[in-house]
């Protein structure tokens, strides 16, 4: 048994030199084993890559039901601006011929059916850590296709900060739509859909802003009617306006308003004497008053359910996730600044009347250094209104993913050389 045991010399020399190559050969397998995995990973970054760019940042329709939210449809793009964008402060000041034109109506275009959706251009990003967007209150239903508009608010949300802030937007602001045609700023909507007015509030006053939030008055009444009215402090003059377009019997002073009489009175224009502008502060009273009663009223198990009626009530191009963070964190926290405004702001306009007709031309440049500071709480931001193209965060994991790549299948391969070599010292040696 012993001496089968034994080896010969030929067999003895056979084994050391297997024994020796295995590791070397385990080695070997094991790196190009890694390069496959990485280019595997750097394919996978590619793909991933593409997938996001080009999935369009789109409106999105939410409907639910017990299980939760669905995505229903989409529309509004996200692209790359192709020309230019309008040089507000090189355009000639508009002249009485010129005013006139812009204030003659502001529904012209439904008697010419030039109605179209226009895709949301890129911009610059002002402040990565600060989320903007713009919310609009169409006038009716958002299932309407007849986009009127008496309530524009642009709005951030800075985290670091716990700051929220809503800058309600006199619809009869006048603003270039293009370098030879002026309009009231709810045009831009009506006209061309959310993305036209992001588009021109971007260009005017030199802001970022790509998100939206679009619903109807329709739906606002139905979203106060379901958190039992929103609470409002009436002038004599407003209880009465709200009297007699809702039949009521409201007094001056605090009053809970259901949501048709919230509704008109963000509507009410007339009852201050102040017009437009009147009604632009307004509207940021009631929003201000609006949170404070929601965070008093706040609670987990009311949350949830009013969510819901939220994203059955809304177009958006943010996720659900995305906006319930925000609305979660803002009702939750004991260190949050709520700030509202209007725009344009006080002495950065001129009030003009052509004909009857009422129009407000704000001081484009202080007008935004002001909004600056309120949304973005800087005084010097860059302009964004050049239509540089924004870094997509799309492209950030599959940048990183084919850097990793690149790099472990650049060490698997000197690793394997490295390799290879030692094991040719040793088998000379």
């Amino acid at each position: 048994m012993e001496e089968n045991e034994q080896l010969t010399p030929a067999a003895a020399t056979e084994q050391p030199e297997r024994s020796q190559k295995k590791p070397y050969q385990k080695l070997r397998t094991a790196f190009f084993a890694l390069c496959v995995a990485f280019l595997l990973l750097a394919v996978l970054g590619i793909v991933l890559g593409t997938t996001k760019v080009q999935m369009c940042r789109e409106v999105r329709f939410f409907s639910c039901d017990s299980r939760g939210f669905h995505l229903v449809s989409c529309g509004v793009q996200t692209v790359k601006r192709e020309y230019a964008p309008i040089a507000v402060d090189s355009l000639p000041t508009p002249d009485a011929a010129l005013f006139g034109e812009a204030m003659r109506g502001d529904v012209d275009y439904y008697e010419t059916g030039e109605i179209k959706e226009v895709p949301i251009y890129e911009q610059k990003k002002i402040d990565k850590f600060i989320f903007s967007m713009v919310i609009v209150v169409q006038n009716g239903s958002i299932a309407s296709d007849e986009r009127q508009t008496d309530m524009i608010y642009l709005a951030s949300w800075n985290p670091l900060q716990q700051k929220f802030t809503a800058v309600s937007v006199a619809r009869d602001t006048l603003v270039p739509l293009s370098e030879d045609e002026w309009k009231r700023i709810n045009t831009a909507y009506a006209r061309g859909g959310v993305g036209l007015l992001i588009n021109t509030i971007n260009d005017v006053f030199g802001l970022d802003i790509q998100n939206y939030v679009v619903t109807g008055t329709d739906e606002l009444i139905t979203l106060a009617d379901g958190v039992n009215g929103i609470p409002a402090t009436l002038s004599k003059e407003e209880a009465a306006y709200i009297n007699e377009a809702c039949g009521g019997s409201l007094t001056a002073g605090k009053q809970q308003l259901s949501g048709e009489e919230i509704v008109t009175l963000l509507s009410d224009r007339t009852s201050d004497n102040k017009g437009d502008l009147g009604r632009a502060d307004r509207q940021a009273e009631i929003v201000d008053d609006a949170f404070r009663y929601m965070q008093d009223q706040f609670s987990s198990e009311f949350l949830y359910p009013f969510f819901r009626t939220i994203f059955k009530s809304i177009r958006t191009n943010v996720d659900f996730d995305t906006l319930r963070g925000v609305g979660y964190e803002m009702a939750v926290s004991d260190e949050l600044t709520f700030e509202t405004l209007r725009l344009p702001f006080d002495d950065a306009y001129t009030e003009l009347n052509v004909d009857g007709a009422y129009a407000v031309l704000p001081a484009f440049e202080k007008n935004r250094i002001l909004l600056r500071q309120a949304l973005y709480g800087k005084d010097n931001a860059e302009s964004s209104a050049d239509g540089t193209e924004t870094p997509s965060r799309a492209w950030v994991l599959p940048i990183v993913l084919s850097v990793a790549a690149v790099i472990g299948a650049g060490a698997a391969v000197l690793a394997v050389r490295r390799g290879k070599k030692k094991r040719q010292g040793f088998e000379k040696s």
